[in-house]
């Protein structure tokens, strides 16, 4: 469930937070379903918006080397 009141980010600024990515980069991963993300509208010119708190976890599930790797 989404906190009510956390802020959510757009594409530019979702894509800063993930270290300087384009965001383009940012909105395709959106579409095909592999960066956490919520759609606002349909269809091809949809919106995109996105919580830090769900790409900071995503970022962290795709680091190598886990903290259990020896």
């Amino acid at each position: 469930m989404v906190d009510c009141c956390a802020s959510f980010l757009n594409a530019e600024q979702a894509a800063e937070f993930l270290g300087g990515l384009n965001t383009r980069t940012v909105t395709r991963w959106s579409r095909e379903g592999y960066l956490p993300s919520y759609p606002i509208g349909e269809g091809k010119r949809r919106l995109w918006r996105y919580l830090k708190a769900d790409l900071a976890a995503w970022m962290l599930g795709r680091r190598h080397g886990g903290p259990d790797a020896s």
